[in-house]
This record gives structure tokens, sequence and C-alpha cells, in this order.
């Protein structure tokens, strides 16, 4: 049974968590300074290269979050039979 549409908030905060280390462990090893897109480099400031980066982190990793809780459900509705 797929989930109400009020449970995918709920993947926000552990997607915020997850998409913490990803930026850190992206930035460790790219200069946003060298960041190139179509072979023009970037005009964001290395603090806005950070930000831009860790949001769509953020939004990828709650996509993953909100596709999980369809395809499997919530468990909070399925305690009874587990």
């Amino acid at each position: 049974m797929p989930t109400a549409p009020r449970n995918y908030w709920r993947a926000l905060w552990p997607s915020f968590l997850v998409a913490l280390p990803a930026a850190a462990l992206l930035f460790s090893a790219v200069d946003p300074r060298e960041l190139v897109l179509f072979g023009v480099p970037l005009a964001f400031s290395r603090s806005g290269s950070y930000t831009v980066a860790f949001v769509a982190l953020w939004l990828l990793c709650w996509a993953a979050s909100v596709l999980n809780l369809w395809m499997f459900g919530n468990s909070s509705d399925d305690d009874a039979g587990f």
C-alpha cells in the first residue's frame, strides 16, 4: 500500500543528514573554483558553489528516500505483519 504524501515530507530530515557528508566528500576532492559546465567556468563564488551543490545533493537524497517510501511503503502501517 503506498504511503500518504504527508509521509514524503518526513524524508527531508534524513536526506539532509546524508547530504551533509556527501557535500563534504564532494568538495574534499573538487575545488569549486575549478568547476566547468559545458566548457565554461561557473560564475559562482566558492560559497555559492557549496550552496548549490548542497541543495542539489539534498534534493537528490530526498528523491531517493521518497522513491524508497513509494516503492516499499511505510513500515509503521505494516507493523502488525512483522
